[in-house]
């Protein structure tokens, strides 16, 4: 029997993040498909602080065997965010050096020397965190039980020093977008030693070998969705008193997703049309004061499926998303999608599917807005579009083929 070992920075049930879901749903797949699997992990369930909150030691969830080791030291997100402008806005390494972390100077050591005019990037990846050299260690200890591992996300300690310790082969799933990190000379270990690297989006992948030209092999397995087309929005409206056509994004509510400029286009909007502005998620910024603006919090799958079918469209906003499972999920219940131009992977998901429209500014959210708002037969035949854009790439069926697939690849095995 196959061993993964599944290594990602947060896990559970409670835990709310793309990258996270994935690593779950991927570890539960591959345990029902015969594969033995083991998590890595650290006691964090939020991300912003990084603290303790699950027991250390093992459990199961699910069938999956899950080792948590405990988190050195909590983050101040306000310090870390301080501290990592400060350093983005220093200037690079001179030395020539690929950087201060590599095979020979672990990210847990105190005692690098900054180069001149460079920057102190093992401190930047310790306070990035999740600090956690335990669960390196756990990971070269395990080696002799485990046949492959499974890595998510490229930005965090537990990924860097973790590929960089261990010998048996690794797959990086690098969840990766265009941002700062990832051009961070100490990246080029991260994304040259695995065997392999897997990718949500083509974007990702082109993206990824444009920066590294990586050796491994590179593959598109994107991720899978549980597609429930027939949703009744009816008792979500009732629940929260939505009457008047609105439009919804849904996620993360904090600086760094675009909102700000979705609420002066919201503004502008306003002047023509009677629609509301409704979010749901997790708020971690403040809100203006908007007439016909609804913050419905933190609400659950199914009710979050019962607002994407309601919407007269979903906004995707961001810049930087390496997959945004919340435009697959709009799209599978047939609610176009209107997205930033400006993000490759939201780019792909409009154009390849034909399932919502892109803008870049506030006359081309508007002008989107009109060309869907005033046509109930173009947004059928965009939802329609949509559904069958995520069933036909986005079915855990075609997803775990892929992954198995690449599995055989790595271990030159048939399974």
């Amino acid at each position: 029997m196959i061993h993964i070992g599944i290594v990602v920075q947060r896990y559970g049930n409670e835990v709310i993040g793309g990258a996270e879901a994935l690593a779950r749903n991927v570890g539960e797949r591959l345990l029902r498909q015969g594969f033995r699997v083991t998590v890595f992990t650290t006691c964090a369930r939020d991300y912003l602080t990084w603290r303790n909150e699950y027991a250390p030691g093992e459990s199961i969830l699910k069938g999956v065997t899950i080792r948590r080791f405990p988190v050195s030291r909590e983050r101040d997100i306000g310090d870390f965010n301080r501290f990592s402008d400060e350093f983005f806005a220093a200037p690079p390494p001179t030395d020539g050096r690929r950087g201060l972390v590599g095979p020979d100077v672990p990210v847990t050591s105190d005692r690098e020397a900054v180069p001149p005019g460079g920057r102190d990037e093992a401190r930047w990846i310790r306070e990035q965190g999740p600090l956690c050299p335990d669960l390196v260690q756990a990971l070269v200890d395990a080696e002799k039980e485990i046949d492959l591992f499974f890595f998510f996300t490229y930005l965090y300690y537990p990924t860097v020093e973790g590929i960089r310790a261990v010998r048996k082969p690794a797959v990086l799933f690098p969840t990766a977008h265009d941002e700062p990190p990832i051009r961070l000379a100490a990246m080029g270990e991260v994304f040259r030693r695995p065997r392999a690297m897997f990718f949500l989006t083509r974007a990702e992948m082109d993206l990824v070998g444009r920066l590294f030209a990586p050796p491994g092999a590179m593959r598109l397995v994107r991720t899978g969705l549980d597609v429930r087309p027939e949703v009744d929005e009816g008792p979500f409206r009732r629940r929260y008193l939505l009457v008047a056509p609105y439009l919804l994004y849904a996620g993360r509510i904090e600086k760094g997703k675009g909102l700000e400029a979705v609420f002066d286009h919201y503004r502008a909007l306003k002047n023509e049309a009677y629609v509301d502005l409704v979010l749901i998620g997790k708020k971690l910024m403040d809100l203006p004061a908007i007439q016909g603006l609804k913050y419905l919090g933190f609400v659950s799958e199914d009710v979050k499926l019962a607002a994407f079918k309601g919407a007269v469209l979903s906004l995707q906003p961001s810049m930087l998303e390496s997959l945004s499972i919340t435009t697959l999920e709009s799209f599978s219940v047939r609610t176009p999608v209107l997205a930033n131009r400006r993000c490759p992977a939201l780019l792909e998901h409009v154009e390849m599917s034909g399932g919502g429209l892109a803008y870049d500014n506030e006359g081309e959210f508007l002008a989107g807005f009109r060309q869907l708002y005033g046509r109930p037969a173009l947004r059928r035949a965009m939802g329609e579009k949509g559904l069958a854009y995520v069933q036909r790439y986005y079915s855990w069926d075609a997803v775990m083929k892929e992954i198995q697939a690449g599995i055989s690849e790595v271990l030159e095995i048939r399974i």
